[in-house]
């Protein structure tokens, strides 16, 4: 039998290997202080390779590999980029005039410029993939047709593809190598063809952020950098020079999606694919920036059906790493989708979902490819070009994490809503009770219906509390909310025995009213636009809603019923609404007072909705617009107006 003999040298590697592996997961924990900085360690290193080191390539400029390039645990390895031919840096263009056959440019060779349609006057953007990728990706032809459509663009595909291969630690290194090919080029185009680097725009995947980091390094007053999920492994908790940071662009907005936190699964420590510390301007976080709607594999058949609808290659995509192309798919749908994405600085995602934060107030950015116009951006004066923005107050923003959610499926961008719900405390009512929350919302532009304020899990409430919680929704309601049901439902807790209601207790809920807040990113320079809608329960203080029961409520709180019609009426501006307390309507006289008119509207026998809403708006002085909501008609009849 051979014996197998390990020297200094061969346990060495084996630590090190063995700390490459778990780095990703334990980084954080094990070195909280940033203890482990090579450069704060005062002994020599022996085993620190290309320390020191400098070379050289050709025309791009020199790369070095210093002390500070290296972490014991965030990045203990480092190399240096493998040679040009290899990587093979490529800058492909597509315009209005080429949306689908890419033109080759090579700033080296002056004619490639020249006869192409790249035009140095009209605003650049350019798309960077990350690991394992390339310009051939499904998402990378989706960016550049949504980018080609939204704008008189030059839309140039940077292909690294030789370099994004395994290992890691050597894609890594060859970022840099990249970030020089990028830098040349648009130096290049600024020097010799008057490209204006204030009109560059680099959106980067992954190790494409890093890249277009290094690239900004080398370009004085770049534009924008966007950075779809900035890698982790190696750029976490390392020096700004290592990483994208905000002074790599005039602005640098980020977008997180995978920076989960260390969980065990089967005794594997696993991690996130995303960074989770801010590192620009604008650093947003939809879904808290870890784990996104739709992406766990556990809820349903996401890969089969992913499989059939868009292929092999997304659905490989799905199973490995859903939660980190999602910030390619968010960005994608932001460039020309309608609905904005609104994100709301926040201390924490639990503070976003209580509604603390849900007024710009707190501080608002547009997240995705209009983030240049979010409020807190203004233009330099000094220079018309029309996509220079730097953050007026900076300190405010570098740093600070913008909180939204989205969807699992397209359309990701979704309306926000804050429902407060305040809770009355009449004698009889328990001290607390334990249930799920559901509601309908109802406004002249349409109804949602059974929206969950209880997604996560059963909510304790106290009466004569309040419990507030942003939900989302694709449709836009827009304007004043007009009706709200509340569902409830009680929940047992066998291990909790306090909460187990059979026959002595009462497991009803009892509702004073409900608020619901929407709100509206403003144009630059005008107010935010907030619509806050308080509803209450007709001729009562308040809602006794039984287990597995509804209550309605209608913002008619203040409004008193009229003797003469069995009907609620409140007045607004120019209009009157009146709420039908019942379900026939009979033939009777509705005499309302507005604007100092008389209206006298005869109503034969009709049969409406329960609660149905109508609103009579003044159109002329002889003519009203009569509609009801819920109904197939608009209609206008025999009203006659006096006064």
């Amino acid at each position: 039998m051979r014996r197998l003999y390990l020297t200094d040298r061969h346990l060495r590697v084996m630590l090190w290997c063995i700390l490459l592996g778990l780095q990703p997961a334990f980084g954080g924990i094990l070195d909280p202080f940033n203890w482990a900085r090579s450069d704060r360690i005062e002994v020599n290193i022996p085993w620190l390779p290309f320390e020191n080191e400098t070379r050289c390539y050709d025309e791009l400029g020199c790369l070095n590999i210093t002390r500070s390039w290296y972490h014991l645990i965030h990045r203990p390895f480092n190399v240096f980029p493998l040679p040009r031919v290899v990587v093979n840096t490529r800058f492909i263009l597509y315009t209005k005039n080429n949306p689908t056959d890419g033109q080759l440019l090579n700033v080296n060779v002056n004619k490639t410029i020249v006869k192409s349609n790249f035009n140095p006057r009209r605003l650049t953007k350019m798309i960077i993939h990350g690991f394992i990728d390339t310009p051939l990706s499904n998402w990378v032809s989706e960016m550049k047709d949504e980018l080609v459509k939204a704008g008189d663009f030059n839309v140039v595909v940077v292909d690294w593809a030789g370099g994004s291969l395994p290992l890691y630690t050597q894609a890594t290194a060859n970022t840099r190598l990249v970030g020089l090919e990028v830098a040349h080029f648009v130096n290049t185009l600024q020097k010799e063809h008057g490209l204006n680097p204030l009109d560059v725009h680099i959106i980067g995947h992954s190790l494409g952020a890093h890249t277009a980091g290094y690239a900004g390094e080398r370009i004085q007053d770049l534009g924008r950098i966007t950075g779809l999920d900035p890698a982790e492994p190696y750029f976490q908790g390392m020096p700004t020079n290592v990483r994208l940071d905000p002074t790599d662009a005039k602005l640098v907005d980020v977008i997180h999606t995978d920076g989960k936190s260390i969980f065990l699964l089967d005794f594997v420590f696993m991690a996130g694919y995303g960074m989770s510390q801010p590192v620009g301007h604008l650093d947003f976080y939809p879904n808290n920036g870890k784990e996104q709607p739709g992406c766990d594999l556990t809820e349903g058949p996401l890969i089969p059906l992913t499989l059939v609808k868009q292929g092999l290659e997304e659905a490989s995509r799905v199973l490995v790493a859903c939660n980190h192309v999602r910030a390619i798919k968010l960005f994608t749908e932001s460039i020309n989708g309608k609905c904005p994405y609104i994100g709301h600085q926040c201390p924490s995602y639990q503070h976003f979902l209580d509604g603390k934060c849900f007024h710009c107030g707190h501080g608002c950015a547009v997240m995705g490819f209009h983030a240049d116009s979010s409020p807190g951006l203004i233009t330099n004066k000094d220079n018309e070009t029309e996509n220079e923005v730097y953050p007026s107050e900076e300190q405010e923003t570098i740093g600070a994490k913008y909180f939204l959610n989205t969807g699992k499926e397209l359309p990701y961008c979704q309306r926000h809503y804050k429902v407060s719900i305040h809770l009355a405390n009449p004698k009889g009512a328990e001290s607390w009770v334990q249930g799920f929350l559901k509601v309908t919302l109802m406004s002249e532009k349409g109804v949602i219906r059974g929206m969950d304020l209880t997604p996560t899990n059963y909510v304790k409430l106290e009466h004569g509390t309040s419990y507030t919680i942003v939900v989302t929704h694709p449709m836009d309601l827009g304007g004043k909310i007009r009706k709200v049901e509340l569902s409830w439902e009680y929940d047992m807790n066998v291990l909790e025995p306090r909460s187990l209601c059979i026959l002595w207790c009462n497991d009803r809920l009892y509702v004073k009213n409900v608020i619901v807040d929407q709100m509206e990113l403003p144009s630059r320079g005008k107010r935010n636009v907030d619509f806050s809608s308080k509803l209450c329960t007709p001729k009562r203080e308040f809602a006794e809603i039984p287990n597995r029961g509804s209550a309605s409520f209608y913002d008619n709180c203040g409004s008193t019923p009229n003797k003469h019609s069995n009907v609620l009426i409140s007045t607004n501006a120019a209009s009157v609404t009146i709420l039908n307390t019942q379900n026939r309507l009979k033939s009777n006289v509705i005499a309302v007072h507005a604007l100092g008119l008389h209206i006298t509207r005869r109503i034969g026998s009709y049969t409406a909705p329960k609660f149905a809403i109508w609103t009579i708006t003044l159109v002329t002085r002889k003519a009203l617009m009569i509609e009801q909501f819920g109904c197939d008609r608009e209609t206008t009849s025999d009203i006659s107006v006096t006064g």
